[in-house]
């Protein structure tokens, strides 16, 4: 009995606990809850010494009490692994969350999972280790209250989830599961239909992509991430994990959680797209094939190295993702749309090996993607990240040189300074922050094909417009067109700002 001393009282806690609780009865083939927020300026945030969550919030949305300006983020992305809380307590970060309220960054992404070692499945699905997933995944994810939660102590997850949802939700809006549980280690996710290993006509080997185990057991953690994420919190979101392949969200969307074989039957009765309302997805256009194309003429590539190829390379990536996702009925008719989010998204400041990267680059590029996103019902755009990790002059990888601010590990607090591309960021958000993209409007701007942008509503009825000269040629930024806004606009004033 917990060490109550009358247990007798026991159940009358229970009852009054759960008459606000019910298991829920539908899925995201169902309902998907309406987006009636607006759009977010979201970073990943990062970890340097001596920087706490805290500090790294302040610089990240700016705090008037402390005369810390910020780069323009509204959102975070931060992760709450089951190994951390176990190990530090639920609500280590409780104050943290509190504190980036009131920044004013709300509506953020948690990324979920990673278990302790004492809960994470040993079991050798191939050789290369074991399941990087929970054990006890398949344990019935509620029970009668028997250990004084609804759900069942015997499902790591599911316990996990539910102790930590009951804390933070007030401060999170998506849960994402996992990150980048697509990762592959075999081209398959790449591969083409008929081509061995394939994804699109096989489902992943364990050992060939980043769980390390059968991909009915990731669709059983959406199961019990939306059934219960949505108990406690209907409104929220439950989105797929940071996903970047096509193929991999096709195998998702075609089997169900059944350990046997991923079919449909009574016990698994729906199929993986059942269990998320969102598709969080990562885009690095300098390095996944946008910026280049192989010509035989020259037996090698050609590069398209530019900040307007990079855009493009965003929006096909959700334009494949979306394709497969009306394949399989996600299209408004059958099955309710998926909202969108981008959790993970940059160019380097420097150029590695043949790949794109400059200050110049990289900041019209945030612009840009932050300006298309919005066109695209994208619902976040998450910078990664929020500093970089190493100087320019010792950097050996373009990850290393994607932050808004340069690297603040082991300088003093609040002696940052910001990129090129965090005073980008910080334009953009400035300027656009609380207002409405108008596709009606921005059509009537009649934009010439060589520049691009878009028109965005203010509460009062004013406009923002953003628009830039289309680059065109490899390795160069510069770009020059000329613009007139129709005579019918009739503009009483009109305020030019750059990117700075």
């Amino acid at each position: 009995m917990n060490g109550h001393p009358n247990c007798l009282l026991l159940p009358v806690f229970l009852l009054a606990s759960y008459s606000l609780f019910s298991q829920i009865t539908f899925t995201a083939n169902d309902t998907v809850p309406a987006f009636e927020g607006r759009f977010r300026f979201g970073a990943n945030m990062g970890a340097y010494f001596p920087w706490r969550d805290e500090n790294l919030a302040d610089i990240a949305a700016g705090n008037p009490d402390m005369g810390i300006r910020g780069a323009g983020v509204d959102a975070l992305r931060p992760l709450l692994s089951e190994w951390f809380l176990e190990y530090w307590g639920y609500d280590i970060r409780l104050d943290a969350f509190k504190h980036y309220q009131s920044l004013g960054i709300e509506d953020n992404v948690v990324f979920v999972g990673y278990p302790s070692p004492e809960h994470q499945d040993k079991t050798h699905f191939c050789e290369a280790g074991p399941s990087e997933l929970f054990a006890n995944l398949y344990e019935p994810i509620w029970d009668n209250g028997e250990n004084g939660t609804p759900v069942n102590d015997d499902n790591y997850y599911a316990l996990y989830l539910y102790k930590m949802v009951s804390i933070y939700d007030p401060y999170v809006k998506y849960w994402e599961i996992w990150n980048e549980p697509d990762f592959d280690f075999t081209g398959g996710s790449s591969a083409l239909p008929g081509q061995p290993g394939n994804w699109w006509e096989h489902n992943p080997n364990p050992c060939g992509y980043a769980l390390h185990a059968p991909i009915f057991h990731y669709i059983r953690m959406l199961r019990i991430s939306y059934e219960v994420i949505k108990s406690l919190s209907p409104n929220d979101y439950v989105a797929i994990g940071g996903i970047g392949h096509a193929a991999f969200l096709d195998v998702v969307l075609r089997n169900s959680d059944n350990p046997a074989d991923g079919s449909v039957d009574s016990l698994y009765p729906n199929l993986g797209g059942a269990y998320f309302d969102v598709l969080s997805f990562h885009s690095y256009p300098h390095i996944d094939n946008s910026t280049r194309v192989w010509d035989d003429n020259i037996g090698g590539f050609k590069h398209f190295r530019y900040s307007d190829r990079c855009l493009d390379g965003l929006l096909k990536r959700q334009a494949d993702l979306r394709e497969v996702l009306e394949d399989r009925g996600y299209d408004g008719a059958t099955f309710p749309k998926k909202e969108w989010i981008v959790t993970e998204s940059n160019i380097p400041s420097k150029a590695f090996g043949e790949y794109l990267g400059s200050p110049e680059a990289q900041r019209n590029y945030i612009i840009k993607a932050l300006v298309a996103s919005q066109q695209n019902d994208i619902r976040q755009f998450h910078v990664y990240q929020l500093s970089d990790i190493e100087p320019a002059k010792r950097a050996n990888s373009e990850f290393q040189l994607m932050g808004l601010y340069a690297s603040i590990d082991s300088i003093p607090l609040y002696t940052q300074k910001i990129n090129p591309v965090g005073v980008a960021y910080k334009t953009t958000s400035m300027f656009l922050k609380g207002k409405r993209y108008d596709a009606a409007q921005t059509a009537k701007l009649n934009l010439p094909s060589n520049v691009r942008g878009g028109a965005f509503r203010a509460e009062n009825g004013s406009f923002t417009y953003v628009l830039w000269a289309v680059t065109s040629k490899d390795n160069s930024e510069k770009a020059n067109a000329t613009f007139s806004f129709p005579s019918d606009f009739s503009l009483a004033s009109l305020r030019k700002r750059d990117w700075n």
